[in-house]
């Protein structure tokens, strides 16, 4: 999201002893400037124009383009041009700082004020940690209303922090590839950097990759894979990952006897976590961007014991092209390997 440049929201200035509240955009000006009466008339038709629309002007300020207007709900003073008076509602920052303060009270939160580096969020506190968090308004509102809650980044870090630790890894942080669900982990016993689920972790689900016993440890194989389907007349591609390829299309995938497998490609990967983190990517390449080659499951049924990573024969190309460029990154130094 973009972001207007820093400057508080509303910069309190003092005229005859009262608050003065500068809108945003004008926070670069000097605050004694605006504490300057303009010695020029206020004409009745502005003030009935101000009383109409719920103010009462009280000066103008600065220089004949602005006024003091007095919020005849809150008694807050804020600044507007006369042409916003004349042309438009103008903003009572009294009222809109009151409604933000009641909204975070009805979301179980105090309200610290507007943010200095986007208009659009405000600051506040959770009563239960002391923390501070920087949210949207428009969040605040929801949460207000119930329909979702605030978290405490803070705690959140620290309570994952305090699981990993739990079942030796350390977290490093979000996870690189931006998966919300995953972070990045470090394995205490070998040193292996690992993207793991949040909720594996806290559950201790998270054998290593690299010194582990599970699967995910132990070389596997990404395949491409031809199937003709005589009986209904089909014939499709298979890519998918195995530590044994043959063994999971004899016995796992529920082929017909008539079935005929061709291996198209065979990958060697140095894990299965690499092997299922590396297929997981290219499925989702090629659904995005080839939705129409993914073959509907209701057109195998009852042949093929799976419901997804079927594609059109034209498709092959395109994914010869996605198993070389993991080929490329595995056998590169320094390329970047599937997590």
């Amino acid at each position: 999201m973009c972001k207007t440049p820093a400057s508080p929201a509303f910069q309190p200035v003092s005229l005859d002893g009262r608050t003065l509240h500068v809108p945003r955009r004008s926070a670069h000006v000097p605050a004694e400037t605006w504490a300057v009466t303009y010695n020029g008339p206020i004409p009745d038709h502005w003030q009935k124009t101000a009383r109409a629309k719920g103010f009462n002007i009280l000066a103008r300020v600065r220089d004949r383009y602005h006024l003091a207007l007095e919020c005849r709900v809150c008694g807050t003073v804020t600044v507007h041009k006369v042409f916003t008076l004349r042309t438009a509602q103008p903003a009572c920052a009294g009222c809109a700082e009151i409604g933000r303060r009641s909204a975070a009270q009805d979301a179980g939160l105090v309200y610290l004020g507007r943010d200095p580096e986007d208009r659009h969020y405000g600051r506040y506190r959770i009563p239960e940690c002391g923390h501070e968090v920087r949210r949207q308004f428009e969040i605040i509102e929801r949460a207000a209303a119930g329909k979702t809650a605030i978290r405490c980044e803070t705690c959140l870090q620290a309570r994952e922090e305090d699981e990993a630790r739990r079942q030796g890894w350390t977290r490093l942080g979000r996870d690189p590839l931006g998966n919300p669900n995953y972070r990045l982990y470090r394995h205490e016993a070998c040193g292996h950097e690992q993207r793991i689920a949040v909720t594996n972790m806290s559950w201790g689900q998270c054998d290593c990759a690299t010194c582990g016993e599970s699967w995910t440890a132990k070389p596997s194989t990404i395949y491409l894979a031809r199937i003709t389907l005589p009986r209904i007349g089909r014939t499709v591609l298979k890519l998918g990952y195995s530590a044994n390829p043959e063994k999971r299309f004899r016995h796992q995938l529920g082929l017909p006897e008539d079935a005929q497998v061709t291996f198209l490609r065979l990958l060697a990967m140095p894990t299965g976590h690499e092997a299922c983190a590396a297929e997981k990517r290219a499925h989702a390449e090629l659904g995005r961007r080839f939705r129409q080659a993914v073959v509907p499951p209701k057109l195998y049924a009852g042949q093929i014991n799976v419901v997804t990573e079927i594609y059109a024969p034209w498709l092959l190309p395109e994914i010869e092209r996605v198993l070389t460029r993991i080929a490329r990154d595995i056998a590169s130094p320094d390329g970047t390997r599937a997590a």
